[in-house]
């Protein structure tokens, strides 16, 4: 249902009469049922699709999960369900509480899910393919699509020094300045 301010406009379900990216009030469980009638909710954070009074509510948690998507990474899901990934992004950094929780979860199950499927390939491979199929389903189990941190690089190191030597240069100034003043007032 568009509204009469973006009527035409590809993501208009998506944003609010200030043309600002819905929050709260995607979701039938955040929205008093006086702003409902207002600007209807699309989507419920409960496992499962929802009825209520008669409109049906899809499941955002279920949608996500029927994507094959890496945490962090969920580009086609957010096109597809949202207005795309900077709604997205303002979702998942949400100061909602319910919402930010939510999603977390979501992505934890997710990332269960793959390790999960992986693990099951892995099975599948060592008793079919061999090595063939293996080494796919290893880099997702260890979740190599994580990117890991090396070795600090040379500035990292020389900045972390330089103000680790101001620290201890600001708190040797605070001793010579607290010793002066005990021994004046003594």
């Amino acid at each position: 249902m568009a509204l009469p301010h973006m009527k035409g406009t590809k993501f208009s379900i998506y944003k609010n009469e200030n043309s600002k990216w819905r929050t709260k009030s995607l979701f039938w469980e955040l929205t008093p049922e006086e702003d409902r009638k207002k600007l209807p909710a699309i989507y419920t954070l409960y496992d499962e699709d929802i009825e209520r009074d008669g409109k049906p509510y899809k499941s955002l948690k279920k949608l996500y999960m029927s994507y094959d998507h890496i945490p962090g990474a969920e580009w086609e899901f957010a096109n597809n369900h949202l207005g795309g990934w900077e709604h997205w992004e303002i979702l998942a950094n949400s100061s909602m509480k319910p919402i930010k929780d939510a999603i977390a979860l979501w992505r934890k199950e997710m990332e269960i899910k793959h390790k999960a499927l992986a693990i099951k390939s892995m099975i599948k491979s060592a008793r079919e393919d061999g090595a063939k199929g293996l080494s796919a389903a290893k880099y997702l189990a260890d979740k190599g699509y994580v990117s890991q941190r090396g070795r600090p690089s040379k500035e990292e190191v020389d900045r972390e020094r330089k103000f680790q030597a101001a620290i201890s240069s600001e708190y040797e100034e605070d001793l010579e300045r607290i010793s002066l003043a005990l021994v004046k007032s003594a």
